[in-house]
């Protein structure tokens, strides 16, 4: 049988399960805004579809350089994160050089592990997944041969923010190569990112991406910011082409605009807030404080609240069995108009649940 072929780090991995979608998608992080008018067509105008893409990204990678205050040699593109995850693995892990996470976190980091045969390695996150367990990582660096720890932050699913104090301390004392997901890093603002560090720490690689501020999420563009050599030693192993011409055209059409697009990121801080707010006023839920643009709360029956919003038109992520917390949802921040009907289904659904609300114990 086919199957019989499989590397045995492949046969028992789980494809990614995006979400069903559906209705108003409040279930993958998305900006819910549309593009400005006429952009679309001014990223087409002039493209040469029957050419190769610049195969270094240049002058899309200069304008992130000059955006950062960074050298062109400190970035590198992606067809979004998930490649560029991938590539960090396959550039500095693999067999024997395991990689540390704090669950629950961002699943992409476990499936690139198992395809790259990289050991993986968990600290769950303490305090109700607010909270880095940094003896505990500092622990499993010291016993393990631990090549590189992935920190979301903020991290999905928790909206959690972790101070840079703490990445710090992880550069200095892990020996691993520290790797800063900052896909939310926009809705947390510019004094929580670690780009300042760049020149500080050689140990210190900065993911980014446009899916989630820069409303791109079905182009697939993500960058890494870091050290040159750093940056240099991923390339050896990028594909050729990886980001497509008219990608790299969108994104530097949006950096021209990035004062529209921050404009729409405060909207979306507020609508979050609104969200967070509105969740916590309703009976029988735990709700996550968030520094992302979405918000996980758990109520005592999360598939049958999943299933009820569907049948009020609203798609959001059903995340089952979450270590530590139990089975929870997560919903995006959406337009004024779809936050407002969000929390009025929300509020619906919680008066017919009443029977059914959230013991506070997490998982049990």
């Amino acid at each position: 049988m086919l199957t019989e072929r499989l590397r045995p780090n492949i046969r028992t991995l789980k494809p990614y399960s995006p979400g069903a979608g559906g209705g108003i998608k409040l279930d993958a992080n998305e900006n819910p805004f549309p593009w400005p008018e006429g952009l679309a067509a001014e990223i087409a105008a002039g493209l040469e579809p029957n050419r190769y893409p610049d195969g270094g990204a240049i002058a899309l990678r200069e304008a992130l350089a000059a955006r950062f205050g960074l050298r062109r040699e400190e970035i590198i593109a992606g067809n979004g994160l998930d490649e560029l995850i991938a590539l960090v693995l396959q550039t500095f892990g693999g067999p024997g050089r395991a990689l540390l996470i704090q669950p629950p976190t961002f699943g992409v980091y476990a499936i690139s592990a198992a395809v790259t045969e990289t050991p993986l390695l968990e600290a769950p996150l303490a305090a109700e997944g607010q909270a880095l367990d940094l003896d505990k990582m500092l622990a499993l660096c010291r016993e393990n041969p631990v090549a590189v720890i992935i920190v979301c932050n903020p991290n999905n699913p928790t909206g959690a923010l972790f101070p840079r104090e703490e990445i710090e301390r992880l550069l200095r004392e892990s020996g691993a190569l520290v790797v800063a997901d900052e896909a939310y890093g926009e809705f947390a603002g510019a004094e929580a990112s670690m780009l300042p560090f760049i020149h500080k720490y050689q140990n210190l690689l900065i993911m980014k991406t446009f899916s989630k501020a820069f409303g791109m999420a079905g182009l697939r563009l993500g960058y890494i910011c870091g050290p040159a050599a750093a940056v240099a030693m991923l390339n050896r192993a990028r594909q050729t082409f990886n980001v497509n011409s008219f990608t790299q055209k969108a994104g530097l059409a949006v950096l021209r605009r990035a004062a529209a697009y921050e404009e729409q990121v405060a909207l979306l801080r507020a609508e979050t807030e609104r969200l967070y707010l509105g969740l916590k006023a309703l009976p029988g839920l735990k709700v996550w404080p968030t520094r992302a643009n979405f918000v996980l709360f758990r109520p005592g029956d999360a598939a049958g609240w999943s299933e009820a919003l569907r049948a009020r038109g609203f798609a959001v992520r059903l995340l089952e069995g979450l270590p530590g917390l139990g089975s929870c949802l997560r919903v995006s921040a959406g337009t004024p108009e779809e936050t407002g009907a969000f929390l009025r289904a929300a509020a619906s659904i919680a008066q017919t649940d009443k029977g059914c609300v959230d013991s506070g114990r997490g998982p049990e």
